[in-house]
């Protein structure tokens, strides 16, 4: 038998061109064997002290609400503003009114450049964010409202949220004002046909505490509201040995509902359809069940075929050890945990969470100079197509599950390398705090790949690519969104989405399925969707007045003096501002540049400085929505229609999206079409709203699950002209080996930056991860009524 865990000797010695670190780990295929026997830190690095020395210049004015604050507005709002008839979240039901949630109101950006940029030392005045939800009334409805400034005193007042562009209510109605009900109705409706599910789908549905992994669940497509009335469909589906399996498993049931008002004895079965036939009624669907000739079709079964893992492979090469990645010092990044804040090779930023949204960072530089006020996702979309009621119009908006709400913990070792350092975020849901342990990783790598070679006769040049990654992984529904903001020495910054899980698929019905799909099982196939998900990128090259350069890449006829007169078939440049707020495309054959310039800024060459965005590394070029007017999506995700937009900032226009669009498609909250008004932009305030994403068409390597490096977009912020030279060359490590041939027979390393010349022991915690303590019981601390002792916890 093999021993468990015998650490060989970690070594680095220089010969020549050649570091070699070996690392072989034996274990026995007893996965959690190991995990007894050694003891590891919890952190992967010594202290929080040898990564937060470095104190901030300033405060984070974007910072999350701290404990006490939350405590003084639970406070403030529960005395204070009695109108609003609130109770404690602890004893309150659906039909009252209670504090949904509650986070930071983001300073302006007006006020916050007055502090960021030393104009005023006093940090701009902190506000909070509260939605409540109103279920007193008959219709039940979500408000936010703006409390502050804090600390609360007697300055401190409560307000509506206003959003820009909309003229209508401040709120849309809640679609599904009782949640109870809401599902515990439709699943009294698949009892009521239990004798016909039982002889179509081979089972009944999962009610009343039923667990059987072979019986029925109903997964519901999000409403449309038609005349006044909520609408949608309900697909039956196989419960699965995974219930996150479900997705895979449907069964070619479905059944429309009317779910108006908040009493489900006026809830109504409208429609129910099957095997491409449509039924008025139950009744109807039961007669033509009870009929002679009906055809029935096979049901779609759970198996072997929807588990990820396989524990019982014997491909011997899996039993090997792989390469990984190790850092055998102190990270050469400072981390502020306090202040959120970063600073590595250059650059420094601050970060800041939100529920719907997840990270955002915030006053981006490079060498002291700003690059970006902010950086953030800005909304997650996913739309189907197919010939089914769900598939057929499927479409989600994922802010409204909350991209920061659903962040998960990250594996150490397998999201992240052991060696990174994990931050945890706050939650102040429903009057109390959800701490979610280890959302966020930060760590560099090093790339499989050089930044930099160069050849001749005499020599060799090489630079090592080294990059830092701020990492978070987002769960919502079937989909595991990991969303990347990559730094690199040049200083580029690459934004990058990958996903992986569950496909959504459809029954399978010949003749539909290479329309929308491929079969991929016996009674499955695919749907195809596209992904768009939107990022603000809030340009500040040098400062706040930028311009947006078009750069197109020609084909050119001319003549020139040595041709002596012959027309020569070529290309060539030719730049021209963008002048109004827009939405673009990337270009053809990337024959044109975008790129966002300071034009009262020049380098040392007398050329513009600036950044060009452009897409990155994937899938290819990142994708928009391939058709307009979904009836899903109605007015919601209008953001989603162009690959990148251009608009002059506002500080009312502060999102492309709100969660609560999902609950009024056709007057949303924030309609984006809106923000653009043809404004000039030219040397202004300039917003890039950008989409990543691809068309995501399913195949057989999707099961069980989507593969991240099959899935995955990103946009690349690229200095331009932004230097003198490439950066990079200071802050890279290297070496320069003189050939051996040219110099006496022996080559000649000179090493540019740090290099490996002794032995070194590696600690195993920077490279075994420890995951002992992996998904810790939350703590959950009830926020109001309030006691003393809360601001101690």
């Amino acid at each position: 038998m093999r021993s468990h865990f015998t650490p060989r000797l970690i070594t680095a010695v220089t010969g020549g061109l050649v570091i070699v670190l070996t690392v072989f780990f034996f274990f026995n295929q007893t996965a959690p064997f190991f995990a007894r026997e050694i003891s590891h830190k919890e952190s992967s690095l010594p202290s929080d002290a040898d990564t937060s020395s470095h104190v901030a210049p300033r405060q984070n004015v974007w910072a999350d609400l701290s404990d006490g604050e939350v405590v003084d507005v639970l406070k403030y709002v529960h005395s204070a503003a009695s109108d609003l008839n609130l109770t404690a979240a602890v004893n309150a039901t659906l039909w009252d009114n209670f504090v949904h949630g509650i986070e930071l109101s983001r300073p302006t950006k007006k006020d916050a450049l007055r502090y960021i940029t030393g104009v005023s030392e006093i940090p701009t005045p902190r506000y909070a964010r509260i939605a409540i939800h109103h279920g007193t009334s008959s219709g039940v409805y979500w408000d936010e409202y703006i409390v502050g400034p804090l600390p609360v005193s007697e300055s401190t007042n409560i307000k509506p949220v206003e959003y820009s562009h909309r003229t209508e209510i401040g709120h849309p109605r809640n679609l599904v004002p009782d949640g109870i009900s809401f599902k515990q109705w439709p699943y009294s409706i698949a009892q009521s046909v239990a004798d016909i599910t039982q002889d179509l789908l081979g089972n009944t549905i999962n009610a009343d505490g039923k667990l059987d992994p072979d019986g029925l669940e109903v997964s519901f497509r999000d409403p449309w509201v038609e005349d006044g009335h909520i609408l949608r469909w309900c697909s039956f589906q196989r419960a699965g040995t995974r219930a996150e399996a479900g997705t895979l498993l449907p069964q070619g049931l479905y059944v429309k509902l009317d779910t108006t008002g908040r009493d489900p004895t006026k809830w109504k079965v409208l429609r129910w359809y099957y095997n491409g036939s449509l039924y008025k009624s139950t009744e109807e669907f039961r007669a033509a069940w009870q009929s002679p000739g009906f055809e029935k079709l096979p049901p779609n079964h759970d198996g072997p075929w929807t588990i990820i893992e396989d524990f019982s492979s014997h491909v011997n090469e899996r039993e090997k050890p792989a390469p990984i990645m190790v850092h055998t010092g102190k990270p050469r990044y400072q981390l502020d945990r306090h202040a959120q804040y970063v600073s590595w090779m250059g650059f420094t930023f601050y970060w800041a969470f939100a529920q719907a949204t997840g990270i955002t960072l915030f006053d981006v530089r490079f060498q002291g100079e700003r690059i970006l006020y902010e950086l953030g996702l800005q909304e997650a979309m996913a739309q189907y197509a197919g010939g089914d009621p769900l598939q057929g119009a499927a479409a989600y908006l994922d802010t409204f599950f909350g991209m920061g709400r659903a962040m998960f913990e990250l594996v150490p070792g397998y999201d992240c390398p052991a060696y990174a350092d994990f931050m945890d975020t706050i939650i102040y849901d429903a009057e109390r705090t959800q701490k979610r342990q280890k959302t966020i990783c930060l760590f560099e790598y090093t790339a499989d790949y050089p930044l930099q070679r160069h050849s001749t006769s005499f020599y060799v040049t090489i630079s090592r690519n080294n990059y830092l990654v701020l990492r978070t992984t987002a769960v919502v529904g079937n989909y595991d969104y990991t969303v990347d903001y990559l730094f690199y020495l040049d200083g580029s910054i690459k934004v990058k989405v990958r996903a992986s899980g569950y496909i959504q698929g459809a029954y399978l019905m010949p003749g539909e399925t290479q329309e929308y799909g491929f079969r991929v099982h016996d009674q499955f196939s695919t749907s195809m969707h596209d992904h768009v998900i939107n990022f603000k990128a809030d340009f500040d090259i040098i400062d706040s007045r930028n311009t947006l350069m078009k750069v197109n890449i020609e084909p050119k006829t001319k003549s020139y003096p040595w041709s002596e007169g012959e027309k020569l078939h070529t290309m060539g440049l030719s730049s021209i501002p963008v002048l109004n707020e827009t939405g673009l495309n990337w270009p053809a054959n990337s024959q044109s540049m975008y790129i966002v310039t300071n034009n009262r800024s020049q380098n040392k060459w007398g050329e513009t400085r600036g950044y060009r965005i452009m897409p990155g590394s994937g899938m290819g070029t990142p994708a928009h929505l391939a058709f307009e007017g979904s009836r899903s999506l109605g007015k919601a995700a209008a953001w989603a229609t162009k690959d990148l937009w251009v608009t002059k900032q506002k500080d009312d226009e502060v999102r492309s999206a709100s969660p609560r669009n999902v609950f009024s498609t056709d007057h949303p909250m924030v309609d984006f079409k809106q923000y653009l008004d043809d404004e000039d932009i030219v040397q202004e305030d300039l917003v890039i709203w950008f989409n990543l994403g691809n068309h995501h068409v399913p195949h057989s390597g999707d099961i069980p699950n989507t593969l991240q490096h099959t899935s995955s977009s990103s946009v690349m912020l690229m200095p331009f002209n932004f230097h003198d030279r490439d950066p990079s060359r200071k802050s890279a490590q290297g070496v320069r080996v003189d050939l051996a041939g040219k110099n006496a027979g022996t080559a000649k390393a000179q090493f540019f930056g740090h290099h490996y010349e002794h032995s070194f022991v590696l600690d195993e915690s920077h490279v075994v991860p420890n995951l002992t303590a992996y998904g810790a019981e939350e703590h959950h601390v009830r926020k109001f009524p309030y006691t003393e002792d809360m601001l101690s916890m």
